[in-house]
């Protein structure tokens, strides 16, 4: 038993010796696996909005066809540009706040609520340059940091975000609501996180886990 087993073992280690044996390989990444998940989000539970675009867009077809059609023609001069798939995350405190973003809620959470957007782009090229358009997508966009300057909040850029070159980061606060996002480009995705009434610490660990899934 004793010879058996030492041939069992210089078998496998001849293996193992091989170049990329026993290695696995990495499966390449997608919105949906780069995006928030749930060990991001402590405390929070995923809504039922969260998604694939197309399955976002079916919901919205059925339920508000006013958004459906703005939506779809959004995503279909990101797809023109370039874009390939994109995945929508919702997590909130309660289950109320989950249905402050579907179609017949109010829009206004009241125990927390962390929303990202993750686009792929068929090339790192395309992603940057569509970052710096600034287009709009699922109502992330823009107008999104214009309210922050609105509202006199704090906006970072750059590589001091933590984020990559291409980032911008901020914060703000109206009467009874606190706002973080966070926007960025990295290799093939544009990545979008909105946080409302949660702690800026909170939007900004999702944002680096998030970020660190990208390669």
């Amino acid at each position: 038993m004793g010879r058996v087993f030492l041939v069992f073992v210089f078998a496998v280690t001849a293996v193992a010796c091989q170049p990329g044996a026993l290695t696995a390989t990495a499966k390449p990444a997608t919105p949906e696996s780069i995006s928030i998940q749930p060990g991001d989000v402590s405390g929070l539970q995923r809504c039922s909005a969260s998604g694939d675009v197309a399955a976002v867009l079916r919901n919205e077809k059925a339920q508000n066809p006013l958004a459906y059609d703005l939506d779809a023609t959004e995503w279909e001069q990101w797809r023109f540009q370039g874009a390939s798939d994109a995945y929508l995350a919702v997590y909130g405190r309660t289950s109320a706040d989950c249905d402050a973003v579907s179609n017949s809620g109010t829009g206004a959470p009241t125990g927390g609520l962390m929303v990202g957007l993750i686009v792929q782009f068929k090339t790192e090229a395309i992603a940057a340059r569509t970052y710096g358009s600034n287009s709009t997508l699922l109502g992330f966009g823009p107008r999104d940091i214009a309210f922050i300057r609105l509202v006199g909040g704090s906006l970072m850029t750059g590589s001091d975000t933590g984020l990559g070159p291409r980032s911008v980061i901020g914060s703000g606060t109206v009467p009874g609501s606190t706002y973080d996002l966070a926007f960025w480009q990295n290799k093939l995705f544009n990545s979008f996180l909105i946080a409302y009434d949660l702690p800026s610490t909170d939007a900004q660990v999702a944002a680096n886990d998030v970020n660190h899934r990208i390669r």
